[in-house]
C-alpha cells in the first residue's frame, strides 16, 4: 500500500537544532527517493520514488514529523524522561520476492509504546548530545480495514545528536547504534513458514523471541530557508538473530538509504524555542 511509504521517516527522528524561535507547526510537500531491501534478511531490494505531504509539530510536550511522534508521559528526573513513541513499518509484496513466492502478502504495520530516554551527556557548548533511548512498542498490522496485534519490538540505542553549525556548513547530524529484540509473533510475521507454505526449497519454520540484529542509523539535515534536505542510511547486521534458521532469511546485511527533500510552504504565527526533546 503506497500510502504507507512515509514510514521511511521512522528512521529519521526530530533533529537537534540551534536554540531559536521556530514555528509551532509547519506544513509542506516533499519527495522521497530511497532504496530498501524487501524486509530484513531478504537478498532483494527495490528503489522507490514518492511524493508526500510533510508536517512538523514542535510543542512543549509533543513533537512530530512524518511517521514519527514523541510525547512526554512523565519526567522522572532532570535526566530521565518517559515519552510516547510511534513508528510505521513497510508492507511486503510476496509476488515480488523470490523467497516468499506463493505466500500471503504482509500488510504495513504501526508501532506504539513508551520510550525511556536518558540524557547522558552534552558538550559544554551545547552543540552535541548523547542520549540512551529505550523504546518498547506493540506492533500492529493493518490495511485500514482491520488492526491486528502481531507482537512486540524494542531496541536500546545510543543516540549522538549534533546541531547544525557554521563549521559543519549548516549540516546537523544524528548517529545511533543498538541491539534490537522482538517477540516470537513479531519475528514470525516475517520469517515463519507454515505447513501450507512448505516447498522443496522452503522448510517449515517458526521463530522464538529474542535478539533481532544490531541497528546502525546515520541521518543528516540541512535547512535552507523553507527547504529541508534529509539524507539517511540505516544498516542492520542480522547475524546471530534468533530467526536465522528461517528459509526466508538469506542476507545478514539489511540496508535502507535515501534522501528526503521537503518544502515547507505554510507556518504557524506562534513560535517555540527548539529543541524541546533534547536535554
Amino acid at each position: 500500500m503506497l500510502q504507507f511509504i512515509l514510514l521511511s521517516f521512522l528512521c529519521i527522528p526530530l533533529f537537534a537544532q540551534e536554540k531559536k524561535q521556530l514555528p509551532l507547526w509547519e506544513v509542506g510537500a516533499g519527495f522521497l527517493p530511497f532504496r530498501a531491501d524487501h524486509y530484513r534478511g531478504s537478498p532483494q531490494n527495490k528503489w522507490y520514488y514518492f511524493p508526500f505531504p510533510a508536517y512538523v509539530v514542535r510543542g512543549k510536550n509533543i513533537e512530530a514529523e512524518n511517521g514519527y511522534i514523541r510525547k512526554h508521559i512523565a519526567r522522572l528526573s532532570d535526566t530521565l524522561v518517559l515519552d510516547l513513541s510511534f513508528n510505521l513499518g513497510l508492507n511486503v509484496n510476496s509476488r515480488e520476492d523470490d523467497l516468499r513466492k506463493g505466500m500471503r502478502n504482509l500488510d504495513p504495520t504501526f508501532e506504539l509504546g513508551p520510550i525511556l530516554r536518558y540524557y547522558w551527556w552534552k558538550s559544554q557548548d551545547e552543540k552535541h548530545f548523547l542520549n540512551l533511548e529505550m523504546p518498547f512498542r506493540g506492533v500492529y498490522a493493518t490495511n485500514l480495514t482491520y488492526i491486528d496485534h502481531v507482537g512486540y519490538y524494542s531496541i536500546a540505542y545510543l543516540n549522538l545528536l549534533s546541531k547544525a553549525t557554521d563549521s559543519t556548513w549548516g549540516w546537523g547530524s544524528e548517529f545511533s547504534i543498538g541491539p534490537q529484540f522482538g517477540s516470537a509473533g513479531f519475528h514470525n510475521r516475517f520469517y515463519a513458514v507454515d505447513s501450507e507454505d512448505v516447498t522443496a526449497e522452503r522448510k517449515y519454520f517458526h521463530s522464538v523471541s529474542g535478539y533481532s540484529g544490531t541497528q546502525f542509523m546515520a541521518t543528516f539535515n540541512k535547512r535552507i530557508g523553507d527547504f529541508l534536505i534529509l539524507p539517511f542510511l540505516r544498516y542492520d547486521y542480522l547475524d546471530g538473530a534468533v530467526y536465522k534458521g528461517s528459509p526466508l532469511y538469506k542476507n545478514a546485511h539489511y540496508t535502507f538509504f535515501g534522501v528526503g527533500l521537503v518544502w515547507y510552504f505554510s507556518h504557524s504565527k506562534d513560535v517555540q524555542t527548539a529543541p524541546t526533546m533534547v536535554k
